[in-house]
């Protein structure tokens, strides 16, 4: 079977879900001449959402900016290579973690913001570290949701733990859409849950559209960018002083040793696991859901 991909994943859930627009939308123009959009939602505190991927649209965090946004400006910067961000041509070049921190210094200073609070899911949470390293006076707090590790050793742990929690119906549903011609996402979904009723309750949202990824090139140039600067980046990030916040499922496929290697780079780092919760904590159970934004609030104030 096809390698997992670790965070390839599904926004496919909102794929039925009514999806609310922005009250701002504009570009912002990075360094190199990419329009990055953007879109607003509330008001209050600006906090700034990284999605994961990376390559993956940023709606599927949607219910996340949603309740948020009641109490705070929630600000969402789609990724270079996805929604309309657009890059003329994908490669080691355009997508490299310098271009993706001028992206975030160029809203940051389209905000007139003298420091930012991040908050980034998945590959997000790592992206968050990368602007962390680069620009450590301009962020105020991060807050990391089911973060990838600040090296390539969580990769094989995440992929591990994935795969256990296939069963021989989903490994059959895999075949079955990849001989058909379809996202196999449907099939690998419940890997991503704790609960795994509440998955295949979930599962038929799934789209069933040929791939999740906007520009599938992304992915690999941009995680091989990322761990190329990794050691560079570890280095910076021992001298951050800002508070980090890190909020995981306990049961993710990321394991706990991803939340510890983030804590040996980030000593400061304050960690949250949710009992019984995977690596979408805001779909898993109502329990696990109101637990994960009663966190997230409390780490935002």
């Amino acid at each position: 079977m096809r390698k997992i991909l670790f965070a390839t994943i599904a926004f496919m859930a909102l794929n039925c879900t009514q999806i609310i627009s922005a009250q701002s939308d504009y570009f912002v123009i990075s360094k190199d001449g990419t329009r990055i959009h953007i879109q607003e939602f509330g008001k209050g505190e600006p906090v700034i959402f990284l999605a994961g991927g990376p390559g993956l649209n940023a709606i599927y965090m949607q219910p996340v900016w949603q309740r948020l946004s009641k109490n705070y400006r929630c600000i969402i910067l789609n990724q270079r290579g996805t929604d309309s961000s657009l890059v003329p041509v994908v490669d080691a070049a355009s997508m490299s973690m310098d271009n993706y921190v001028n992206d975030i210094e160029a809203l940051r200073k389209h905000l007139r913001l003298e420091k930012l609070t991040l908050l980034g899911h998945s590959w997000g949470g790592m992206l968050a570290m990368v602007y962390l390293a680069k620009e450590p006076d301009r962020v105020k707090k991060m807050i990391l949701l089911d973060s990838g590790g600040p090296d390539t050793s969580f990769g094989k742990v995440f992929e591990s733990n994935f795969e256990k929690r296939l069963t021989k119906e989903d490994r059959n549903e895999i075949r079955r859409l990849d001989s058909l011609g379809f996202s196999t996402m449907r099939g690998s979904w419940p890997g991503y849950f704790y609960d795994r009723k509440r998955a295949l309750d979930t599962r038929d949202q799934v789209p069933l559209k040929k791939g999740v990824l906007q520009h599938r090139e992304v992915f690999p140039i941009t995680s091989a960018n990322y761990f190329a600067f990794s050691d560079t980046m570890k280095s910076a990030l021992k001298k951050a002083m800002i508070p980090v916040f890190l909020i995981q499922g306990r049961e993710d496929p990321m394991g706990e040793s991803t939340a510890m290697d983030i804590k040996k780079v980030l000593p400061q780092t304050s960690i949250h696991f949710i009992e019984k919760c995977g690596h979408l904590p805001w779909l898993e159970n109502e329990k696990q859901v109101d637990e994960f934004f009663e966190e997230v609030k409390k780490d935002l104030r």
